[in-house]
């Protein structure tokens, strides 16, 4: 049984893996951690790998749970049939390209755009012969919302809904939080149809805010549980 991890900016996922299938996970917030060593000691772990953007004291208290090593996972170069054309590959969060493997690994031979709509929305693109291309960073919509709120007088206020045309401030701002993320996703798959020459790139969407960016969009969307995590299982070779 291998124990897999995805520290993200605000929360941990995990999940335990044994023959290719997940038989347990979880989800937890950074201040959480110490109760992972009590769950995980009831099973027969046997090797433990992760995946970590939160930062060093994280890292360490992932370590302090885990009764085995933590083979911590890296942007590599190239991997399952996929290419990063990334530029420098060791500064790319290895989120993104395990997210990106995830995706591979459910949809071979398919040209991807792969969301993860958490903390913060990365947007990759990958094509059907394998060429990872890259991907937009932005602020997620909480970090949006809190831009607002903090730098801008009027605007120190909760958001409302998504409405087509807003007529009232705190739905305002939420329209147009939504409508920038949703258009940052739209526009990635423009590009990779217009760079592949072939219409509409399926787009698989992962993260917290997921569900809520599915509904924003224009075109259709599958929406992924933990994408990083099946891309881990990959490289651990969850057999």
């Amino acid at each position: 049984m291998k124990l897999l991890i995805d520290a993200g900016n605000s929360r941990v996922k995990w999940a335990l893996c044994e023959q290719g299938r997940i038989v347990e996970q979880g989800a937890l917030l950074h201040a959480e951690l110490p109760s992972l060593a009590e769950r995980w000691a009831t099973h027969p772990v046997t090797e433990a790998w992760g995946a970590c953007v939160a930062g060093a004291q994280v890292k360490a208290g992932l370590e302090a749970a885990s009764r085995h090593p933590i083979h911590w996972v890296t942007s590599e170069a190239a991997r399952g049939g996929v290419r990063n054309y990334y530029r420098n590959v060791a500064e790319q969060g290895v989120d993104r390209w395990l997210a990106v493997l995830g995706a591979r690994a459910l949809h071979p031979g398919s040209d991807l755009v792969i969301a993860l709509a958490g903390t913060a929305l990365t947007v990759e693109a990958l094509t059907a012969d394998g060429d990872y291309l890259g991907g937009a960073i932005l602020p997620g919509a909480r970090l949006m919302l809190g831009a607002l709120s903090h730098n801008t007088a009027q605007l120190k206020r909760e958001p409302g809904a998504w409405h087509e045309f807003p007529d009232n401030t705190p739905d305002a701002l939420a329209t147009g939080v939504w409508d920038a993320l949703a258009g940052a996703v739209e526009r990635m798959r423009s590009r990779l149809a217009e760079q592949t020459g072939r219409p509409s790139p399926r787009l698989l969407i992962s993260g917290g805010d997921a569900p809520m960016l599915a509904d924003c969009l224009t075109g259709p969307a599958d929406l992924v549980d933990n994408l990083v995590l099946l891309g881990l299982m990959s490289v651990a070779d969850c057999r």
